[in-house]
């Protein structure tokens, strides 16, 4: 049986705890610097967000919330559609770290059922944290963003400015491109990418 499984390498404490706390961490973040710059043509539509949620789930959160900390900070120094200011960036990256946060989550759940490609129940559980996620990041930064623009203007009329940005037309396009590719994406990938860290994981004999 271990034949058919496949051979798995023994890894030494120390170079077990390496790869738990750097290499696996650095391979999404390449992961998702990769996967960024490849569809910097496609604006809100990214692997980013479903590849922090895997680490989450894959890595814990802890180590979730260092790939998405980590992952939003090296791309913002080389954004082709510009850099985010220190406040912004500072919104951004805790907005992101809730995907970190909701994989982890769900891992804990999924854990009643073993996880499968197609579609099922589980399945559903992704469209939901797709959904849920994907909204909350757009509010956090979208709220920021009213608020920037509100004193650029010299003004405190903070509501009227959260209307542009929460349903201005453009608000209203990016936030549907951001919040439908991340559902298709999340059952689409999710299972594929979580079935992959796991493997891997098994290979080398690592628990998170």
């Amino acid at each position: 049986m271990q034949l058919l499984a496949g051979p798995s390498i023994r890894v030494r404490p120390r170079a077990g705890m390496l790869t738990r706390e750097v290499l696996a961490p650095g391979a999404f973040v390449l992961s998702i610097l990769i996967s960024n710059f490849a569809l910097a043509d496609l604006p809100n539509v990214k692997l980013f967000d479903l590849l922090v949620f895997v680490a989450g789930y894959s890595l814990g959160m802890r180590r979730g919330l260092v790939v998405a900390a980590s992952g939003m900070l090296l791309y913002e120094i080389g954004n082709p559609w510009g850099p985010a200011q220190a406040p912004l960036l500072l919104t951004k990256i805790g907005a992101e770290m809730v995907y970190a946060v909701a994989g982890a989550v769900f891992a804990r759940f999924s854990l009643i059922s073993p996880m499968r490609l197609g579609p099922s129940r589980t399945s559903v559980g992704f469209v939901v944290a797709a959904l849920v996620t994907t909204v909350a990041y757009d509010l956090a930064t979208n709220l920021y963003t009213a608020y920037f623009w509100a004193g650029l203007a010299g003004g405190t009329e903070y509501i009227r400015w959260i209307g542009v940005t929460l349903f201005g037309p453009g608000a209203l396009l990016f936030m549907v491109l951001h919040v439908g590719s991340n559902v298709v994406l999340f059952p689409t990938f999710a299972p594929l990418f979580i079935k992959g860290a796991e493997q891997v994981q098994r290979s080398f004999r690592l628990k998170p």
